[in-house]
């Protein structure tokens, strides 16, 4: 929805999304379809079952979306990457951001990094005005 440029003061906006629970019959697709025909919700809706598992994966997905996250993994030179505990920045994060939640004396001391991931190429040497991707692998160099 867009907002009106007259308002007198700016809008604290939040991220929503309607979650339809309780969808574990086909009859409640149909229902669910007609709800949202009626109500003409300019939100995402998302209708799931937690006892079939019905569009859970999905959930957890939009919320992750919505957020404007990115998960960033770490390695030694040398060593295969922790994927079990990523590191977490906001979205359009630089490669500095991850060195001060790293070491608060990285920021000064870093000489470049080398990064893994889907916008550079393998091992790719990046200077830390980087700005991380979702899933990068990043290996500091100071």
């Amino acid at each position: 929805m867009p907002i009106p440029p007259d308002l007198k003061k700016a809008p604290f906006i939040k991220k929503v999304v309607l979650v339809i629970n309780k969808m574990d019959l086909k009859s409640d697709e149909e229902d669910y379809e007609i709800f949202l025909e009626l109500s003409e919700l300019k939100i995402p809706c998302i209708g799931l079952s937690t006892r079939t598992g019905r569009n859970l994966t999905s959930f957890v997905e939009k919320l992750y979306q919505m957020s404007d996250i990115i998960r960033i993994y770490t390695k030694m030179p040398g060593k295969e990457p922790d994927m079990t505990s990523p590191f977490v920045l906001p979205k359009g994060s630089p490669l500095e951001e991850l060195a001060m939640k790293i070491h608060k004396d990285f920021t000064t001391k870093i000489k470049f990094a080398k990064i893994w991931g889907k916008d550079v190429y393998d091992g790719q040497m990046v200077q830390k005005d980087y700005v991380l991707q979702d899933g990068d692998v990043a290996e500091i160099h100071l």
